[in-house]
């Protein structure tokens, strides 16, 4: 008989102590990690590309508030948006409240709002989100949306194919922690509630960054292939010595393209798997299409504020017909969403899984030949949900609390059948309205997607 191996008091010391941290742990709000970094064998077997193309500033309100409220011939099942007539409370607005209301053009650019940590808080305001008219001292400004008339392209790929009312994103704050999120599920303190300025607050931000954990270490030394589709990386030196922000193209500090914090990103076996954006077209015409691209859009076409949404429906569309358009349709799954809310309204108050976040809701759209046509998810979701789905399929494993536990979207896909043939859009669709027919697909002039970002300030590109 084997002999029962006695407790010593070190034993029962170090249960304790384990006991104790993941009391104190769930105490301030973090989940605790239940899913290893071990295979996830047959997961999403049909999807062999996954495409993340990541918008700018838009709340899930802002663009869907009237999205299929009611049951009809284009919606089978209703969306969580804001009834028509609904008084919002407000604190410090005349009466105590605000009527949101439609946009009448379809072109329609407004002021950038702030959304860093501060008035992200403010809004929320302990889950009542009655705080958006103080915290952003614009007036009603936060408070417009469009509809099918002046948003068709994303309500009709919304119709088309599958919208999440229940996303959210990442982070408390702006779009440089989010970008952090969807890539590592994770991000820097220093620059997560504002951007950094001083040359110590740069400092202290890349020496974070070096040492946080992303996706681009699960697929070293893998045979998966990846590109981030942004710009090309300069030398890591010039990097760290050019401005702070989203405009500035090649900067170590760029709000949308965190790996180029990383100096490990300019060792020569990463580099090339950072890429100029108008690559990937090329790429999925040439055959070269990576198993996973995040596609990150020039300022101009991001739909951050104030440039005309119009040019941002117009990058989406063309990267959605590339795809539909080229061999890899039967096998791609694009993921669709906003990297922040932008300041402006969202009624639904966001889950709180760790002081961080998770922060206000976003839309978030999946384009794929087994997405069912008009499907709305209501089950929760954020930017981890994307790393959730790349780690599961290609058997990477995971980071951390956030990746390890988020859900992985797999409800956005049926592959019981064969899959769905395309749905083109026409890139001039200046006539169009919801829903839209379905037409022959003409590639854009992608050559506008490349150059300055003129007339945006640094703090207005985030």
């Amino acid at each position: 008989m084997t002999e029962r191996r006695r407790w010593t008091r070190r034993d029962k010391v170090i249960v304790a102590i384990v006991i104790i941290a993941i009391l104190v742990l769930a105490g301030m709000g973090f989940e605790i990690a239940t899913r290893p970094p071990a295979t996830v064998s047959g997961f999403a077997p049909k999807i062999d590309h996954v495409v993340f193309i990541l918008m700018e500033n838009r709340p899930y309100d802002q663009y869907f508030a009237g999205y299929c409220l009611v049951l009809s011939a284009y919606c089978n099942d209703t969306g969580n948006g804001i009834p028509a007539g609904t008084e919002e409370p407000q604190l410090n607005a005349t009466g105590g409240y605000v009527v949101p209301y439609n946009y009448t053009v379809k072109n329609f650019t407004i002021v950038d709002q702030g959304h860093t940590y501060d008035p992200t808080i403010a809004s929320i305001d302990s889950g009542k989100m009655d705080g958006f008219y103080s915290a952003e001292g614009s007036g009603l400004d936060p408070f417009g949306h469009f509809n099918g008339s002046t948003l068709p392209v994303y309500w009709d790929l919304a119709q088309e194919y599958a919208l999440g009312d229940d996303f959210f994103s990442s982070a408390l704050s702006y779009s440089l922690p989010n970008h952090w999120y969807a890539l590592a599920g994770q991000a820097p303190t220093e620059g997560f509630k504002q951007p950094v300025a001083t040359t110590a607050e740069k400092q202290t931000y890349l020496n974070e960054a070096n040492q946080t954990e992303t996706i681009q270490d699960l697929l070293n030394a893998t045979t998966v292939t990846w590109k981030y589709y942004d710009w090309a990386l300069d030398p890591y030196q010039e990097a760290i010595n050019l401005p702070v922000g989203a405009n500035d193209v090649g900067s170590a500090y760029s709000y949308w393209n965190p790996l180029a914090a990383r100096a490990e990103s300019y060792d020569r076996y990463f580099v090339a798997h950072f890429s100029d954006r108008t690559n990937f077209f090329s790429d999925v015409t040439d055959g070269n299409l990576p198993d996973i691209s995040w596609v990150i859009p020039q300022t101009n076409f991001s739909d951050h504020p104030p440039v005309n949404v119009t040019l941002g429906e117009e990058f989406v569309a063309t990267v959605v017909d590339t795809i539909e358009m080229s061999r890899y349709w039967p096998s791609t799954a694009i993921f669709l969403s906003w990297d922040d809310y932008g300041g402006f309204y969202d009624h639904v108050a966001p889950s709180r899984i760790d002081p961080l976040g998770l922060s206000i809701r976003v839309p978030f759209l999946v384009i794929s030949p087994y997405t069912p046509a008009g499907t709305l998810i209501h089950t929760l979701g954020y930017f981890e949900s994307t790393l959730a789905f790349m780690e599961h399929r290609w058997d990477l494993g995971c980071i951390g609390i956030r990746d390890c536990n988020a859900p992985d979207l797999l409800n956005y896909f049926d592959f019981h059948g064969a899959p769905r043939p395309p749905i083109f859009f026409d890139p001039n669709w200046s006539n169009d309205s919801y829903p839209m027919a379905s037409q022959q697909f003409v590639p854009l002039n992608t050559t506008g997607w490349v150059g300055s970002d003129a007339g945006l300030t640094d703090t207005e590109a985030d």
